[in-house]
């Protein structure tokens, strides 16, 4: 007779042997929590896509255009502790946790601190896009992802907002799916910093 304890394990292997992702999820830090604004999820079909980012692994480097005219890639601030935050003007979370971004920002910007956000232009308008960056006073780069590459192909997003947070060496150290709370920024942020 089988020990019914083995069976969560049996179910997992089997989800990460069939790769739904289960084990990226696995992976993903769980601080201690309060309550928050749920994710967006989002129904994504992707053709030819990267394996999900997981933490300890490599950033997928990219070059997207800014809102602000010019081209920004990941990899221009490898040595830099480096926030990527998918955003779009329309999800309820998102607009939920910006202030709590452009805050951190704001404090840690004079010490190399990066925040790369990521709109969904391919799903978002630009009028809508650049009247959120005016509403939360966005001061850090704003790029465009208007194909959906980076998004779907790249970092396999599976719900809004989705924040990378990259270490010094381009190594993914957290991911966190969903709406942060103010201190989760500042907890993710302390990791990466160092």
């Amino acid at each position: 007779m089988r020990n019914h304890t083995q069976l969560p394990l049996i179910i997992l292997l089997v989800g990460v042997g069939l790769g739904f992702g289960i084990g990226a999820l696995v992976l993903l830090p769980t601080p201690p929590q309060r309550e928050t604004t749920p994710a967006t999820v989002l129904a994504v079909s992707t053709g030819k896509s990267a394996p999900v980012p997981i933490v300890d692994s490599p950033a997928p480097d990219f070059t997207l255009q800014a809102l602000d005219g010019g081209e920004v890639g990941l990899s221009q601030f490898r040595g830099q502790p480096v926030l990527i935050n998918f955003w779009a003007s329309w999800c309820a979370p998102c607009r939920a946790e910006m202030p709590d971004l452009v805050r951190v920002y704001e404090a840690h910007k004079a010490e190399g601190f990066v925040l790369l956000g990521v709109n969904l232009t391919f799903q978002d308008s630009l009028p809508d896009v650049r009247a959120f960056v005016e509403a939360f006073k966005m001061s850090f780069p704003v790029l465009l992802d208007d194909t959906g590459q980076v998004t779907n192909d790249l970092y396999r997003l599976r719900g809004l907002p989705l924040s990378v947070f990259v270490n010094r060496s381009g190594i993914i150290a957290r991911l966190h799916i969903g709406a942060m709370t103010s201190e989760q920024i500042d907890q993710y942020y302390e990791v990466i910093e160092k």
